[in-house]
């Protein structure tokens, strides 16, 4: 028998740090350097300009230990790059849905007196307040970073705390924390045996879809009802602005990490 000739491609790639990385496997490459321009092609095989699809889900598992700080009795506090250039120190909630700013942050982020965004109530010692509900282009705890995070703010946080890191950037992760060595433990959701899309499995994927979907029906069916109340009409409008914006996020992130259209859901 006579085997035929063949060619197997080496890519090679630049990370961020300006170090050249070689390799013959197209998964063993991170998602952010499959860009189109970004990846070559070695021995013999010509050099590629498009943007590299891969056939199989990447696996790949990511952790990431964090220092904290000790606030009362049983919290901590971790220092957070919010969009790339404002830091804040925001506490560890795990009770929290969705990361929590002080009105201080909500003023530099620009989204205080922003009356596109839609609202949320708050109850505070003075009563009931709006607060606005927005996405944070991203959040930075280390090197764990997310992407498309839900956040509001609130007028009760001042001095050492900016506010709270809730499970829009926490559910990413599987929190661990050693209160001894004052570390947090960012780890994946997923064992050896799943298969991985962006660091997630196929429940993480539906259930983060069946998410945002089930808010804009739930949504779309209060706008139909709300006709004759305009204020309310059209704040029910804004939510579902907020809430298919994530999705959209959500769609995008999944076209680059190849998720299956099967595991998706759409309004």
């Amino acid at each position: 028998m006579l085997a035929s000739p063949s060619q197997s491609a080496i890519y090679k790639w630049k990370d961020e740090n300006g170090k050249t990385h070689f390799t013959d496997n197209l998964s063993k490459i991170p998602p952010q350097y499959r860009k189109k321009g970004e990846l070559k092609t070695m021995k013999g095989v010509a050099e590629s300009t498009d943007s590299v699809k891969l056939l199989y889900p990447e696996k790949h598992s990511n952790s990431y230990a964090i220092p904290v700080k000790p606030y009362g009795d049983s919290h901590f506090i971790v220092k957070v790059q919010i969009n790339g250039g404002i830091t804040a120190n925001l506490m560890v909630d795990t009770g929290a849905s969705m990361v929590i700013l002080s009105e201080r942050l909500g003023e530099a982020l620009h989204v205080a007196n922003d009356h596109n965004l839609p609202s949320m109530s708050f109850s505070t010692a003075g009563g009931n307040v709006e607060s606005p509900l927005f996405i944070l282009d991203s959040v930075k705890v280390g090197n764990a970073e997310v992407f498309g995070v839900e956040a509001s703010t609130n007028p009760n946080f001042n001095g050492k705390v900016d506010g709270l890191l809730g499970m829009s950037f926490l559910g990413e992760f599987k929190l661990e924390m050693d209160k001894e060595n004052l570390k947090m433990f960012l780890k994946p959701t997923t064992d050896h045996r799943d298969q991985l899309w962006d660091g997630h499995n196929e429940v993480w994927w539906r259930s983060k879809y069946k998410s945002y979907v089930s808010n804009i029906r739930r949504y779309g069916s209060y706008l139909r009802s709300s006709k004759s109340n305009p204020p309310k009409h059209f704040e029910i409008k804004k939510l579902i602005r907020h809430y298919s914006k994530l999705h959209e996020i959500l769609d995008k992130r999944a076209d680059l990490a190849g998720l299956p259209k099967k595991y998706r859901s759409y309004p």
